[in-house]
């Protein structure tokens, strides 16, 4: 028997794929804004939470910039050395499992090494 995997995909990445796909095919533009955070959630028929993640994996993409007060615009598209998929940007999951393991070993490191001369009185 012959099975393809199931890969399951969070909501907020199939919201900023779906947005992904307009940018890269030129439906949204560079320097136009996005449409508020309400009006996307009810586009998409999901919650403004995962409208938010889903800002937030494009901006990491560089794909768009928030600016706050102001909206969502969308970032010219030039050569960096920022992912330009969202395939190849780590989701907020990834990024606190990768954190789990570096940040114990780094306080480990300072309170070893930490002595009274570091906090002069």
């Amino acid at each position: 028997m012959q099975v393809d995997a199931v890969k399951v995909r969070r909501l907020y990445l199939e919201v900023a794929t779906q947005i992904e796909q307009q940018i890269q095919n030129g439906q949204i533009r560079p320097g136009e804004r996005l449409p508020s955070e309400r009006d996307l959630a009810g586009r998409f028929e999901v919650s403004r939470p995962t409208i938010r993640e889903a800002m937030i994996a494009l901006e990491i993409a560089g794909l768009v910039d928030i600016k706050t007060g102001s909206g969502i615009y969308v970032l010219a598209q030039t050569e960096t050395l920022v992912p330009r998929s969202l395939d190849d940007v780590p989701g907020p999951f990834e990024i606190l499992e990768a954190r789990q393991l570096i940040e114990p070993q780094a306080d480990s490191l300072a309170a070893a090494r930490i002595s009274s001369a570091m906090f002069p009185a």
